[in-house]
C-alpha cells in the first residue's frame, strides 16, 4: 500500500514539475510564438498540458453543508449563472378583468346605464360623417365614410331590435306572473312564441312612430326579390 502511494506522489510531483518548465519555457517565447503554438496543438491541449487536467473526481464532487444555517459551498471554477434569485419572490398573474370572476357579473342593464353618454356622442359623430361625406371628392376616402356610416346604422339597427325583444318579453313576463297568481300554470316560451311576441311588439313601435306602411313596402320588395330568384329562368 506505501509503495502504491509512493508512486502516485513521485507521479504527481513530476507532472508539476513539467508544468513549471513549460512555464518557464513560455515566459521567454513572445506573445505571437506562444499564440502559433496554440493554433497548432488546439487551445485544450494547450490549457490542459499549462495548467493540468481536473479530474472526474473533483469534477463530480458533491457540495455538502456542515449545517444547514450556511450557504452551500460552491466550486469557484464553476461560474455562478448570470441570473439567480435570491430571495423568492411571488410570481405576478395578469388577469383581464373583463374575464375575471372577481370583476363580479355582467349586467347588461348597469353596463348600458354607465356607458349611455356614448349614445349621443355616437349620433354627433354620425352625423359629422354623413357631412364629410357630401363634402369628400376622394372615392377612396368616400368609401371608408360608406363604410363606417353603414357600421353605425347596423348597430342602431341591432340595439333597436333588441331594446324591442327585451320590452315585448318584460311585458309578458309580467303577464304572466299575475295569471300565475291567479292559479294559472306557468308556461314557459318557445322560441317561435318568442319570435312572435317580438314581431308583434315591432308592429306596435311601427304603428306609434307611423311607418307601418313603409315597413311593409319594404317587406313585400324583398319577398318578392326573393321569389323571383327562385322562378325558373328561359333556357
Amino acid at each position: 500500500m506505501d509503495s502504491g502511494s509512493d508512486s502516485e506522489e513521485e507521479l504527481g510531483e513530476g507532472s508539476e514539475v513539467q508544468k513549471n518548465t513549460m512555464k518557464k519555457e513560455l515566459s521567454t517565447m513572445s506573445f505571437e510564438d506562444i499564440q502559433r503554438l496554440r493554433d497548432k496543438i488546439g487551445t485544450k491541449t494547450y490549457n490542459q498540458a499549462l495548467h493540468g487536467s481536473n479530474s472526474k473526481k473533483d469534477q463530480n464532487k458533491v457540495f455538502k453543508r456542515a449545517n444547514k444555517n450556511r450557504p452551500v459551498e460552491m466550486s469557484s471554477k464553476c461560474p455562478p449563472p448570470r441570473i439567480r434569485q435570491v430571495v423568492p419572490v411571488k410570481k405576478k398573474i395578469h388577469r383581464d378583468p373583463r374575464f375575471d370572476d372577481l370583476s363580479g357579473e355582467y349586467d347588461e342593464k348597469i353596463f348600458e346605464k354607465s356607458y349611455s353618454f356614448l349614445d349621443p356622442m355616437k349620433a354627433r359623430e354620425k352625423k359629422y360623417l354623413e357631412k364629410q361625406l357630401r363634402k369628400e371628392k376622394d372615392e377612396d376616402r368616400r368609401r371608408n365614410i360608406q363604410k363606417l356610416i353603414r357600421r353605425m346604422e347596423q348597430q342602431e339597427r341591432t340595439k333597436r331590435q333588441e331594446d324591442i325583444k327585451e320590452k315585448a318579453l318584460k311585458e309578458w313576463k309580467a303577464k304572466e306572473k299575475e295569471l300565475v297568481k291567479q292559479g294559472k300554470k306557468p308556461y314557459f316560451l318557445k322560441k317561435s312564441d318568442e319570435k312572435k311576441l317580438v314581431l308583434a311588439q315591432k308592429f306596435k313601435e311601427l304603428k306609434k312612430s307611423g311607418k307601418v306602411e313603409k315597413f311593409l313596402q319594404k317587406k313585400r320588395k324583398k319577398n318578392a326579390a326573393r321569389d323571383r330568384k327562385h322562378l325558373p329562368t328561359d333556357s
